[in-house]
């Protein structure tokens, strides 16, 4: 059997389905597709660059080189020119014209219950897109349970179609950063010693960034305590932070490094009093799952998919308003017999995930694929 891979997503800055896909194509070695895939090829716009994740010996790289969008790309040139027998799409579209089976990751259905969260170009043309997709795939991946539920329910797909590969946490998040490291990564980022909450994700409206903003305000304005708030992520909706935080009386409390590196990353992890997620929907969430695995309690709203992905070992409130997340920040740093529960239950149930097993059950609903 013949596997052709959409690596479109492989370019720019490894976030959401780059960090994804990085990880899924890492496990596949010679060894695990022996006996059941006689060539996988990885498509790709552009050519690797340095830095790139190192490839299996199993891929084989083929370049359609191109400045077009995805969508261009995967429908001008990926679909008419793959010939393999089952085409593996990461991220919720497939081509209009193609020649393979095709297996789709649709990671959650947020476009369709919360369609005014985003743009009139997102509701009226991706999110479509994305439901015929889901539809016309031969199977559907889906990151959760949960997921999978909403993607069958608002798509309109059959749930004998979707099977569940759970996402999980970098090895890298799992181990404690050198000492000298913490100092000198905190150092440059902040400046000072001294508590802090973490965000961690693309500031968008799915991930509520108000409500993370004015519910740390009025954290800071009932205890008066130390705590600072760290926002780590790309600003992909020009959100105007800087006036939230001058509105909220803030702006000294809050640090907004942006993106910065996977090891940079880990030193806040395993700094942070806790990881504030306070999306009003997420069924997969890599940022809380990577949390855990470091040892850092989550913040999150009370939702099926945030039970799911913490396996309920977070500190969860009721309603996504910003007095409850105030209550539950105050909460964690006041309560110490809380947060170690929460810390050992979390790093426990942390355990269970892993990328080379998401890889390789990948791998299986390719060779379903391929079958039918």
């Amino acid at each position: 059997m013949k596997v052709g891979i959409n690596g479109w997503r492989l370019q720019g800055r490894r976030t959401g389905v780059r960090r994804y896909l990085d990880n899924v194509l890492r496990y596949w070695t010679p060894e695990v597709c022996a006996g059941r895939f006689e060539r996988l090829t990885l498509y790709r716009a552009q050519p690797s660059e340095v830095g790139d994740v190192s490839l299996p010996a199993a891929i084989t790289e083929r370049l359609l080189e191109s400045r077009l969008p995805m969508l261009a790309w995967e429908n001008l040139l990926l679909g008419p020119r793959a010939r393999e027998d089952v085409l593996f799409q990461p991220s919720y579209s497939i081509p209009l014209i193609r020649h393979a089976r095709t297996v789709v990751v649709s990671h959650d259905a947020v476009h369709e219950l919360y369609p005014a969260l985003f743009p009139k170009m997102v509701r009226y043309f991706y999110a479509p897109l994305y439901r015929w997709s889901a539809r016309h795939a031969t199977l559907v991946i889906s990151d959760s349970q949960a997921g999978r539920q909403d993607v069958a329910r608002t798509m309109g797909v059959p749930l004998s179609k979707i099977r569940v590969v759970q996402l999980a946490p970098e090895a890298l998040f799992r181990q404690t950063p050198p000492e000298e490291v913490r100092l000198r990564i905190l150092q440059k980022f902040l400046g000072r010693e001294g508590p802090f909450f973490l965000f961690v994700g693309k500031l968008s409206g799915r991930r509520s960034i108000s409500l993370l903003l004015e519910g740390f305000a009025l954290f800071k304005r009932a205890t008066r305590l130390p705590h600072r708030l760290v926002v780590i992520g790309l600003n992909i909706h020009d959100l105007d932070i800087e006036r939230m935080l001058e509105e909220l009386d803030i702006r000294a409390e809050v640090v907004y490094p942006g993106f910065i590196s996977d090891a940079e990353l880990n030193v806040f992890y395993h700094a942070a009093a806790g990881l504030i997620s306070p999306s009003i929907y997420e069924t997969a969430c890599l940022p809380v799952m990577e949390a855990q695995a470091a040892g850092t309690v989550v913040i999150c709203p009370d939702t099926d998919g945030m039970h799911e992905i913490t396996g309920g070992h977070a500190l969860l409130f009721p309603r996504p308003e910003s007095p409850e997340l105030a209550r539950a920040i105050e909460r964690l740093v006041l309560d110490g017999d809380l947060r170690c529960s929460l810390i050992e239950a979390g790093l426990e149930y942390s355990q269970q995930f892993s990328w080379e097993r998401c890889s390789r059950e990948t791998l299986d609903v390719l060779a379903d694929a391929g079958q039918m």
